[in-house]
């Protein structure tokens, strides 16, 4: 993780000099050229979650980041399988974006359409958004979209090769009936070229937002066979991922591309650092769905316990704030402090950072 922190900030070094109009928060994990859209600021805060409305998809792409499944399928979000239930847990929660991804969500659009509907009745204030590859979306369904309350479609114009003629023409009718439209791909070097030559089709077609990931190659989808140079990365809870280290190149070239030109299209660097960022926060808005009532939520989304014990049958766990009581009603009794790292997922199994044995 030094590692990609000292290469990421000879990145920013570069970017700052030459795209003087990028901005740069937290630290380097947010970049940006022009504005924000509001599902960018929830994703990046954590304060976001994605529903899936099916993985299935009509496409096989190279740099796929979903799990190859191989039976079945599967609906739901980190916060539960069906509205009602996410919908539950949201209002527990500071979540404040809702997006509708995939697979490909239009190939289950009755379900993507009752879900639009349902979250936006339920939240009205939230920020809601969809992910296509645009070879399915008619203009009837992204005016029903809009007519249900969307805020915002993203198309990833990389999987139909970055100008297809049916999905510039679903660009446009989306900037008729959504009123935000974004390009979201990955920033693959080789496409450089044909992602620069598509620029001015996709800002006079009315998108307003180009988000632009940092190619992965993740362990246990289509990305990992992807053949491309690697720089291995290994995340605190030991996840070994990498990326390719001329993604940054091609969203410094497309930053220095747009300022140059003079274009309105906003640029959105989400790079693995942003990823992360956004990963905390989503640990900190599952923590209350997940503290155990003798659990206390700490700021770096650990959760910290207390168990006081004399035997494997006599043992009692203790939230910090009482603990004291606790061992004057046990002096005799061992103590140990408990840390686990707040889950990402309300099925995600518990990960268990120390077990320090006090007395």
């Amino acid at each position: 993780m030094d590692a990609l922190r000292a290469s990421r900030g000879r990145f920013l070094a570069r970017l700052r000099a030459e795209v003087p109009a990028v901005e740069v928060e937290a630290d380097g994990e947010i970049v940006h050229l022009g504005a924000l859209s509001p599902g960018c600021r929830a994703c990046k805060a954590g304060t976001w979650d994605c529903l899936f409305t099916t993985l299935r998809c009509n496409l096989r792409c190279g740099f796929c980041l979903n799990p190859q499944v191989e039976a079945g399928d599967f609906h739901g979000s980190a916060f539960g399988r069906e509205p009602e239930e996410i919908a539950r847990n949201h209002a527990r929660t500071d979540i404040r974006g809702i997006s509708f991804s995939g697979g490909e969500p239009l190939l289950e659009r009755e379900r993507l359409f009752e879900w639009v509907a349902f979250f936006r009745q339920r939240r009205p204030d939230a920020w809601l958004w969809a992910y296509t590859h645009g070879l399915l979306a008619t203009e009837d369904d992204l005016r029903t979209l809009g007519a249900l309350g969307l805020d915002e479609i993203r198309f990833n114009t990389a999987a139909t090769g970055y100008a297809h003629a049916a999905v510039l023409e679903s660009l446009a009718h989306a900037a008729r009936h959504v009123p935000h439209v974004t390009v979201e791909i990955p920033a693959i070097p080789e496409d450089l070229d044909r992602l620069l030559g598509s620029l001015d089709k996709w800002a006079a077609r009315g998108v307003r937002f180009l988000n632009l990931h940092e190619l992965l190659y993740e362990p246990g989808t289509p990305s990992a066979q992807r053949p491309g140079p690697r720089e291995p990365v290994v995340l605190a809870d030991g996840h070994l991922t990498a990326i390719d280290p001329g993604s940054r190149e091609v969203t410094l070239a497309v930053m220095k591309e747009v300022q140059r030109r003079g274009l309105q299209l906003a640029v959105n660097d989400c790079s693995l650092q942003g990823k992360l960022r956004q990963l905390e926060g989503r640990r900190r808005s599952l923590m209350p769905l997940t503290r155990r009532p003798w659990e206390e939520m700490q700021a770096d989304t650990t959760l910290v316990s207390y168990l006081l014990w004399q035997s494997e049958l006599e043992f009692e766990l203790v939230h910090p704030g009482r603990v004291d009581a606790a061992r004057r009603g046990h002096p005799s009794w061992h103590l140990a402090r408990l840390s686990r790292r707040a889950p990402t997922t309300l099925e995600a199994a518990e990960d268990w950072l120390s077990c320090e044995h006090l007395f």
